[in-house]
């Protein structure tokens, strides 16, 4: 399936702010079940981007934005072509072995993580499974989902980007982000690796990036994907943009600035079948960015020294819930 993403984040303050720092992990990469034909990040103000890799391998695109302004607009567009297999073509015979010594590639997925904490009430739920008549890693993923599924409802507005796993659980709800995570917690302590996955889906009424999780089905075969809100194996109408611990080490956008204002974050997503890479995505690498949407000027001389003075620490930016 070859699909068009349209990606823009918004960022507004009701007051000139100064020295934004940004990083934004939106370029999904070229793997085994996807290949991207096109990807473009546009920004405005307009500022050079700075591209390097974490410590995941993701793509991560770095500005800042110094002089006074009052609105930051993050547009990416990708064409990108999913030829995935489906997880359960390749995974019905690969064994269950819950105390095998977990291989390097998958060791890090095993431990509690910043927003996949091991709380009490996290490791009664994991030992409550029901897992012993499972004996393939097909089966033990399966298991898992029916019981978060079931224990937490899709519920938007009730957590927040930055929720644990254990205060979703506590609530009883939460979105994909939060059945994320509450997957990979109870898979780590089952004994299954298991890893937080950002990105996009194709599906009528998704309009916002998405999050699954990918399970370790052996060296040989390295990740399945897996969507625990959906309740089903990923297939082509997913793209894969990071991946991480949990969603800490993956938000869409992460970044930090200095002022006396108040900031409101707006995102839309659009995501569609196309049938050839479009022709602005087709364009070379280094194609002038587009127009500004926003303005730099933050008023007079004086005006902005002052606001300096008065603003000399950073104040964090907001992240987008994955929904």
């Amino acid at each position: 399936m070859l699909l068009r993403i349209d990606h823009e984040t918004r960022l507004t303050y009701s007051a000139p702010v100064t020295e934004s720092v940004i990083e934004v992990r939106t370029a999904p990469p070229s793997q085994d079940d996807q290949a991207v034909l096109g990807y473009k990040l546009r920004v405005t103000p307009p500022a050079p981007v700075t591209a390097y890799r974490d410590g995941f391998g993701n793509r991560v695109e770095l500005f800042n934005i110094t002089p006074p302004h009052r609105e930051v607009v993050i547009r990416a567009a990708a064409c990108v072509r999913v030829h995935r297999t489906p997880a359960p073509e390749v995974l019905a015979a690969v064994p269950w072995v819950p105390d095998a010594p977990p291989s390097v590639d998958a060791l890090e997925f095993l431990r509690a993580s910043p927003q996949v904490d091991f709380a009490p009430a996290v490791r009664a739920f994991a030992a409550d499974i029901p897992l012993e008549d499972c004996t393939t890693v097909l089966a033990v993923a399966e298991a898992i989902t029916v019981e978060v599924r079931s224990r937490l409802r899709y519920e938007k507005a009730v957590t927040a980007a930055h929720t644990r796993v254990s205060e979703a659980l506590e609530l009883g709800s939460g979105v994909c982000q939060d059945i994320a995570h509450l997957f990979l917690a109870a898979a780590r302590l089952r004994g299954l690796p298991a890893r937080y996955v950002s990105g996009y889906v194709h599906q009528p009424g998704e309009i916002a990036t998405h999050a699954w999780v990918q399970v370790w089905a052996g060296p040989d075969l390295g990740w399945a994907n897996l969507d625990p809100t959906h309740g089903k194996w990923v297939g082509a109408d997913h793209v894969v943009t990071a991946v991480g611990r949990d969603f800490s080490d993956v938000p869409p956008n992460r970044g930090v600035w200095k002022g006396d204002a108040d900031e409101a974050i707006a995102v839309t997503v659009g995501v569609q079948p196309a049938d050839k890479v479009p022709a602005d995505l087709a364009e070379p690498a280094d194609a002038p960015a587009w127009s500004a949407l926003a303005t730099a000027n933050g008023g007079g001389r004086n005006e902005r020294l002052n606001q300096q003075a008065r603003n000399r620490v950073f104040r964090q930016q907001q992240s987008q819930q994955q929904q």
